[in-house]
């Protein structure tokens, strides 16, 4: 029995496949899921509010290495608490000693980055649904190096 971390087998499993510059996206329930093989789908929705984003986001972040994030400008505008909570999590990791960037895109380019995102040679490698209910309720995360 693992001692601590992230349980789910799947989604370990994923994280640890993670290479330099690919992505895993943490969505709410209402996350259209990618129409296509090539992102691994992990559905960790048990109700509504169960898990929650942000919880899922702290525990990938337990175990992934991450230079910075992707973020759509609704969810800016449309869930500032969100987006709020989103930094501040974010804001205590570092990427050798440097704060992680942030990259802003329109909703579309978000819901075409997750959906189709690897048919169009984008690192989206990993597509992760909780029971969170949020309007425009996911990020990105961009996994870096250590060294």
């Amino acid at each position: 029995m693992k001692k601590h971390g992230i349980y789910n087998a799947k989604l370990l499993e994923a994280i640890a496949k993670m290479g330099h510059g690919d992505m895993i996206l943490i969505g709410d329930v209402g996350c259209a899921m990618p129409q296509h093989d090539q992102t691994e789908i992990i559905d960790l929705a048990v109700c509504e509010g169960v898990p929650k984003v942000c919880e899922v986001l702290r525990a990938v972040l337990s175990e992934l290495v991450v230079e910075g994030y992707v973020i759509s400008q609704e969810t800016k505008d449309v869930s500032p608490a969100k987006y709020a909570e989103f930094r501040e999590i974010l804001s205590a990791e570092k990427n050798n000693g440097n704060d992680l960037y942030e990259k802003v895109i329109s909703y579309a380019e978000m819901k075409n980055l997750w959906r189709c995102g690897p048919l169009d040679g984008q690192q989206m490698k990993v597509f992760v649904r909780t029971g969170e209910r949020c309007p425009h309720g996911y990020i990105a995360l961009v996994a870096g190096v250590d060294f």
